[in-house]
This record gives C-alpha cells, structure tokens and sequence, in this order.
C-alpha cells in the first residue's frame, strides 16, 4: 500500500483532532443548554432558601454538568393535571396550561412581618421589592432598590391623625405610595362605614402634599366569589384614588382545588363597576388553613407550587401590565400558613419577580443526553 508523505499524515491528524475539538464543544454546550433547562427549580428553590443566585446557579448547573440532568428530577406526574371545579358540588379535570414566562411588572408586593428580628427587610430574597411599611423607621431599613408602600388604614378624611400619619413620609423619594384602606364598605354593613367622599379628600391630600405617591385600596366583593361585584362602590371618578387591588382567592377545600374561573369573573366585574384595567393590581393568593373561612363554606388552602403558577398564569393576559402586584401573603395572620413558611412558594415568586422563565405547569421530558455527560396585614379574605 502506498504510503502518504509524512507532512500530509501530519495535515490529516491535525484536521482529526480540530474535528474532535469542535465536536467536544458543541456536546459540552448542548449539556449546558440542557441543564438551565433541567434545573430551573432547583436553583429558584436555592435561591428561595437565602441562596444568591450566582452562587446557587454555579453550584447546580456545576454538579449537573459532572453528573448529569438526572440531579435535576422531573416533578411529579400528578402535576400534569389540574382540578378546575364549575360549581362547588361539581368539578373537571383537565391538562393545565404552561405559566407565562415574562415578568409583567416591576414591583412586588408581599405584605406583613416583612421585617425580621435583626430589621432586615425579608421579602426581598425572593425578590419582592416593594414593602409594607408603617413607620420612617421601617424605611430607614430598607435596602437599595426597594420602595415603600405605606399602611395607613385611614378613612376619616383629612382630619388631625391623617395629616400626621401621612406627613413624615412627605419628601421621602423611597416611597411609592400609601395603602388607605383594605377592603373598605361604602355601605357600613360589612365594616365601619367609609365613604367614596372621604376617600377622596385623603387621595387629594396626598397628591398635593406627597407629589407622585399613589394612593391604594383594595375592594371589597358584594356577593359571592364566583358572582363577584363591585358596583356602586369606588372607583376613580368618585375616590381619585389611583390604584385597586382585586382579590379572588380560588383555592379552597370545597372545591378539591382551585377554581381559577373566580380570577377571571372578579376582573370582568372590577372593569363593568368602571375601574380601568390599567388601574387594577392583581392579588394572587398565597396563604391557605388557618382560621380563615371562605365565602363557600369551606376554607383557603395554601396552593401548591403548580397552583401558583396557574394563578399567576390566569391573571397575566387579563392585567398584562399592573403597576405593582400583590402576592398574600408574606407573613401570617390568622394560624394560617403563607409565603414566609413555604419553600416551594417561595421559588415560584423568586422566578417570577426577578423575570427568569417561569416554569410550565406541565412536567418537563426528562431525557438523557445522546451522550454521556463529561467531566404585612392586609387583605383579608
């Protein structure tokens, strides 16, 4: 056989060994791309459990790369479906829908105990950077980035002990805006009486005193979560108020899961009562158990990981773009259970507030690689 000049054979080994090298690179970054795929809970949980997200994504995405995505499990079959209950004695089960994977705000609102022991502002591990304050000494707290969002639970008009609850705030560029009322009655059957006048006079006062500050409630449902109506109560023409919170909290024991149709009612009702959607400021719920009782004769359940997600998921194409929103709730209030307490809940903000891609409610494939790995208060229910 003939025999190739030593300089050609020198050639062709150096082509090999480029071919080799590009091919190992390409295969190294499939593996990375699968990996941020494979692992996006497990570095939101990391995160979720006071990790820093540089960190915890070297150390998952590192240990993937050695071991494989196998480190990374697929969530469990159960979370393909959802129950998605028509009536409170009827229900259907149905495939869930994938979450939206775009943040749709800027700020993130988790009310009480948003301060922990030492004053340091806890929310904001997961990235909720709006809080609940009540005081200039909460303020002083809070770290960079973060705004205020002042608790007054005021609705006398502009008497004495509004003006001075409100004018210590006055000046101050970390606040963002004040929370008057949390469910307030126009009507004074459900809660003391407060009055769209008097609101009115408190939401002025603050304009003309605290230039830029948004004024904040959130409504109160007349009738049942599932016939929701806000009618005849406030909205921007009688109240200047700027901003109203919609509440619907659709999971709950009487309907063995949640019925996210509530979500979608109570906003259709907030519009027809004559509140703007660019006014709204979605409530998701985050709390369940406890001594809380719903309006179904049943009780609030913590959702689970999946459930927010549909949640957050229900709400997004109905109020794309809120000017804050409202998760309830940080801390408890009632022996319930909340966002403070939850892991899983928390990982499930953490990716939403910072914008990483929410995960799909429907379990990822799980498949191996062609080749093997190298190397504070408020709203009530």
């Amino acid at each position: 056989m003939r025999q190739q000049p030593k300089t050609l054979r020198f050639a062709s080994l150096l082509t090999l060994l480029a071919t080799l090298q590009v091919a190992t690179s390409a295969h190294a970054s499939a593996i990375v791309r699968q990996c941020r795929r494979a692992c996006h809970d497990e570095i939101a949980a990391c995160v979720a459990a006071a990790g820093h997200l540089r960190a915890c994504r070297k150390s998952v995405l590192g240990r993937c790369k050695r071991e494989g995505v196998a480190v990374c499990p697929c969530p469990a079959a159960s979370a393909t479906t959802t129950t998605l209950p028509t009536t409170a004695s009827s229900s259907t089960t149905m495939s869930t829908l994938p979450s939206t994977n775009t943040r749709i705000t800027g700020f993130h609102y988790a009310p009480n105990n948003n301060f922990d022991s030492s004053g340091n502002y806890a929310p904001g591990a997961v990235g909720f950077n709006l809080a609940d304050v009540s005081s200039v000494g909460d303020i002083a707290s809070l770290p960079s980035g973060v705004k205020a969002l002042v608790w007054l639970g005021l609705c006398d008009g502009v008497d004495a002990a509004f003006v001075d609850a409100v004018r210590p705030f006055a000046g101050d560029p970390r606040v963002f805006g004040f929370y008057l009322m949390d469910e307030p009655d126009p009507t004074g059957q459900w809660a003391p009486l407060c009055t769209a006048a008097n609101l009115m006079a408190e939401a002025d006062w603050i304009h003309a005193n605290v230039p830029g500050a948004r004024t904040f409630i959130v409504m109160m449902n007349f009738d049942t979560s599932t016939a929701p109506t806000y009618a005849d109560t406030y909205r921007p023409e009688n109240s200047h108020i700027d901003l109203y919170g919609i509440d619907p909290y659709p999971c709950r024991t009487e309907t063995n899961g949640c019925d996210y149709s509530m979500i979608t009612k109570a906003v259709a009702a907030a519009e027809s009562s004559g509140i703007p959607v660019g006014k709204i400021v979605p409530v998701y719920q985050a709390f369940g158990a406890g001594n809380w009782d719903d309006d179904g004769g049943g009780q609030y359940t913590l959702p689970t990981s999946s459930q927010e997600r549909q949640i957050l998921s229900t709400w997004a194409p109905l109020v794309p773009n809120p000017v804050f929103d409202y998760a309830y709730s940080w801390g408890t209030q009632n022996s319930d259970q909340a966002l403070e307490g939850s892991t899983d809940l928390r990982a499930v903000f953490f990716a939403h507030n910072v914008a990483l891609p929410v995960p799909s409610t429907r379990p990822r494939r799980c498949r191996r690689p062609r080749h093997a790995a190298v190397g504070h208060h408020h709203s009530f229910p």
